[in-house]
């Protein structure tokens, strides 16, 4: 599980499926979700604030664009992540390849899809 801090929600799922000999139903969502499921307003459309979470694993309940600040990726990467479109996006936003580098080396640095990304603009 990721997470800062972790869900604790997916816990007691993770639990429950290792006690129970079964695999977690944990939803493979974006942060985007979320904050279409809060009622909250896109920071990047609106704002054209830099957020990572249409590329992350929803289950924060979007805490950081619920305070107008962009996603960090705390979640790690979403499971079929387009780490590409991002850094296009994020580009536009006016980020330089060593800012991108840093938005994809945060929490969940050494997650494959991320580790590869920001190795790409190193």
């Amino acid at each position: 599980l990721r997470g800062c801090p972790i869900n604790k929600v997916q816990l007691l799922e993770v639990l429950n499926a290792f006690l129970n000999n079964r695999k977690p139903n944990v939803a493979p969502n974006s942060v985007c979700m979320d904050c279409k499921r809060r009622g909250n307003i896109c920071v990047t459309v609106a704002h054209g604030t830099a957020c990572m979470g249409p590329v992350t694993h929803a289950g924060c309940n979007a805490i950081c664009p619920a305070y107008n600040r962009g996603c960090y990726a705390c979640f790690g990467p979403k499971e079929t992540p387009n780490t590409e479109s991002m850094s296009r996006q994020l580009a536009q936003q006016g980020m330089d390849n060593p800012d991108i580098v840093r938005a994809f080396r945060g929490f969940n640095a050494y997650a494959p899809a991320f580790r590869k990304e920001s190795e790409s603009h190193d």
